[in-house]
């Protein structure tokens, strides 16, 4: 079994503009592996940078770290090979670390007063729920 544990080292939020405009894009990107990577005969750490910007620049965040997987012998030499071999961590790795600093990012975009990077959901209408006829919806 092989455990993935992401661990932040930096986390840098900045609000470069005190007005909101109507819309916003965010645009984010993972560096994995961002350096070296540490290896023992157990244990990997892997070295990551998550950077989110809008536009227009309204916000930047930065997110420094490092994935430490742990598992046999066998599952880390194959994973170090891997990340090795492709410049790449394999999938589960990428997104658990992207699922971690995603969720961070969210909070800090809160924190910092600016619109949280995902698409929020929409309250349910009269004419949305008349044409459902699997939802059931109680009004009080």
């Amino acid at each position: 079994m092989v455990v993935i544990t992401v661990k932040f080292t930096s986390i840098f939020a900045e609000r470069v503009s005190e007005k909101l405009p109507p819309q916003i894009q965010y645009h984010t990107q993972l560096t994995v592996p961002s350096g070296d990577i540490e290896k023992t005969s157990l244990k990997l750490k892997i070295p990551f940078v998550f950077n989110m910007t809008t536009t227009p620049l309204v916000a930047t965040i930065t997110l420094k770290g490092h994935i430490l997987v742990s598992g046999t012998e066998i599952d880390i030499k194959n994973i170090y090979e891997d990340i090795s071999k492709k410049k790449k961590p394999p999938k589960a790795i990428f997104l658990a670390t992207l699922h971690q600093t995603l969720t961070e990012a969210i909070i800090m975009s809160r924190e910092i007063g600016i619109p949280p990077p995902i698409p929020l959901p929409r309250p349910l209408t009269a004419e949305s729920l008349k044409y459902s006829k699997d939802l059931t919806h109680e009004i009080m």
